[in-house]
């Protein structure tokens, strides 16, 4: 599996790009919010001649959606996204918030993903892992055969999710991460929402907020 990551939005969202051998591609919360950052997103996806099968939300924060209505008008694709993050509000009143211009909301889900659920492009497969707490259903996607976790905003390089912002519950939170994410092998690199990847064992020894929740 290739790993492709752009930072986006004045956030500085994660966009993950995932694709293999069969040009088969899935997209993880696209963030691209400019004319600039959506044609960079598509310059690479049109060069590389990828087939985008998947449009994935770890969960519907706005920062993570940005580029949902972009994606759906260039490509035909709605995202899928965990149900429970619909009782959080829309995007335009969530960045009516922090003050960013948003006048439509974004198309809604083509299916819904529960905890469990596979996904499968080309020759990869993604475990939905049901890790709620920074938002009522956020996702993590699993790659056993690759080693790695695409977290959103659960888990971060020595720290942890925010839990103040819609649908946030901080004793939700270390529960998913003591039960979902820390069991997981210590080699598994984890790919969050906003800054550097790192590693479950990482984590597990110098994040100072998992050194808490153990």
């Amino acid at each position: 599996m290739q790993i492709k990551f752009f930072e986006f939005n004045p956030v500085f969202v994660r966009t993950y790009v995932l694709f293999d051998e069969t040009k088969e591609a899935a997209i993880i919360d696209c963030g691209a919010y400019t004319d600039e950052e959506q044609q960079r997103l598509k310059k690479f996806i049109d060069t590389n001649e990828l087939k985008v099968k998947y449009l994935l939300n770890t969960h519907l924060h706005f920062d993570h959606i940005l580029g949902n209505q972009f994606i759906y008008k260039t490509y035909g694709l709605k995202p899928q996204y965990h149900e429970m993050e619909e009782l959080m509000p829309g995007l335009r009143k969530q960045t009516v918030v922090f003050g960013l211009p948003i006048d439509y909301e974004p198309v809604g889900a083509e299916h819904y993903i529960e905890d469990g659920d596979i996904i499968s492009f080309g020759n990869i497969r993604l475990k939905a892992l049901l890790t709620p707490g920074h938002s009522p259903g956020s996702l993590s996607f699993y790659s056993e055969e690759n080693d790695c976790v695409f977290t959103g905003d659960v888990l971060f390089h020595h720290d942890i999710g925010r839990t103040d912002l819609w649908g946030g519950s901080e004793e939700t939170l270390i529960s998913s991460i003591q039960n979902k994410l820390l069991p997981l092998p210590e080699n598994t690199e984890i790919y969050p929402g906003h800054g550097p990847s790192t590693t479950v064992k990482e984590e597990k020894q110098h994040n100072p907020k998992i050194k808490i929740i153990q």
